[in-house]
């Protein structure tokens, strides 16, 4: 009989055990399906406290059934149990409520709200350093070659491009997605982006490429080169700008280059017919990591000093007073416009969705993304997100947009 009243002790306290670990488990994902309490921190945490102490009640009086009557046990259920487990799950709940406190902190955003999007995720071969997107076609490079995938509703993995190629900085894909430019710490290199050898464009470290129009442009520190086409023939020109370039982009409503240094913004013409010339220089304060323009805006990312953002003069296009958004991302790494919002890739802040009208500020912030560093959005408005946290290429949506 004693052996049986062991074993039925010994059962009651694994069951007692078994079931706060259980009420542990499921609080947090009960506490995730409601974003906001009303009622605020200190009722949670009285509420979990409550409910972990009527689950010690509920336990005690489970042990107590199963404790065999017929030899009196050295320790009343009612008076030790009941005791030992109430305080136990009032405790577990306390600390559990502190929990899901602090987790939740650590997700909410500072400024805006917090975006819940969709992902639809391809895995990379390696840590993503650039991309470019092009109609149906998306481009990665890594330290492992160019990566190439169908911008579909779900990213389909196709083929990869100069696997031999090291110190690889960036790739852009040339109108009609045959062949695509990528950049190196020793060339330029050109390469059909179905198959075949890549070929040297421009010898020397290559610190920005961009391809817009009908050509392409690619600095080597300060000197920056642009091919087109002109008459039917393939045209070089090449401008000293005085300062390293660290990043470029094409301007569609300008016909235009845009060239960022670690100080300045400079828009490149070469439409004259008299070589390529500084059209506009704009003061920044800080290295231009990435360019977006639209139709209404030109925008940069400056890393830690934020986003900068001008709107477009009436004729000639150019721009006037700036506005700018610091310290929300604490760095941004990459900028894209949506819908009439600026998208902003803030590395370990997530992704960014700022309002620039009347006056910068911050909608929302997606932290679904572990370490977002590339941001690109397609024709259709699908926007694609690299992510160097888990070295992804992710297809992102908003609630209100179709997959």
């Amino acid at each position: 009989m004693t052996q049986s009243k062991g074993r039925i002790v010994s059962r009651g306290r694994s069951l007692a055990v078994a079931c706060l670990l259980l009420v542990g488990a499921a609080s947090p994902v009960l506490a995730q399906r409601a974003d906001h309490d009303a009622a605020g921190s200190p009722v949670r945490r009285l509420r979990y406290t409550v409910v972990g102490g009527l689950v010690g009640v509920a336990l005690a009086a489970g042990y107590s059934s199963v404790v065999d009557k017929a030899v009196p046990p050295s320790c009343d259920p009612w008076g030790c149990a009941m005791p030992f487990l109430s305080l136990s799950g009032a405790i577990t709940g306390l600390f559990l409520a502190r929990e899901i406190d602090a987790q939740r902190r650590a997700e909410r955003p500072r400024v805006g709200i917090r975006d819940r999007v969709g992902l639809e995720v391809a895995v990379l071969p390696a840590m993503p350093n650039g991309m470019s997107l092009r109609d149906s076609l998306i481009a990665i490079v890594s330290d492992s070659g160019v990566s190439l995938f169908a911008a579909e509703a779900k990213p389909r993995a196709l083929r990869r491009r100069g696997v031999g190629l090291r110190g690889l900085r960036d790739v852009a894909l040339l109108p009609g997605n045959e062949r695509l430019l990528v950049s190196s710490d020793v060339a330029l290199y050109g390469t059909s982006s179905r198959a075949g050898t890549a070929s040297r464009l421009l010898d020397g470290a290559i610190t920005a490429i961009a391809v817009g129009g009908d050509g392409w442009l690619a600095a080597r520190g300060a000197a920056v080169t642009v091919e087109s086409q002109r008459g039917g023939a393939t045209v070089r020109d090449s401008l000293d700008i005085g300062t390293p370039a660290i990043s470029a982009a094409y301007d569609e409503s300008s016909a235009s280059w845009w060239v960022g240094t670690d100080s300045a913004l400079l828009r490149l013409d070469g439409t004259t017919g008299s070589g390529l010339r500084i059209a506009e220089r704009i003061s920044t304060g800080a290295g231009v990591r990435a360019i977006a323009s639209s139709r209404d805006w030109v925008a940069v990312a400056l890393g830690e000093a934020g986003v900068t953002a001008w709107r477009r003069g009436d004729a000639g296009g150019g721009i006037i007073t700036p506005v700018r958004l610091q310290s929300e991302p604490r760095f941004a790494y990459d900028l894209a416009f949506y819908n009439g919002t600026l998208l902003v890739a803030g590395g370990t802040d997530g992704l960014v969705r700022i309002a620039l009208d009347p006056t910068p500020t911050v909608l929302g912030v997606s932290r679904d993304l572990p370490f977002a560093t590339l941001l690109k959005v397609d024709a259709k408005n699908g926007i694609w997100v690299g992510d160097r946290g888990r070295g992804t290429l992710n297809r992102v949506t908003y609630p209100d947009t179709p997959r």
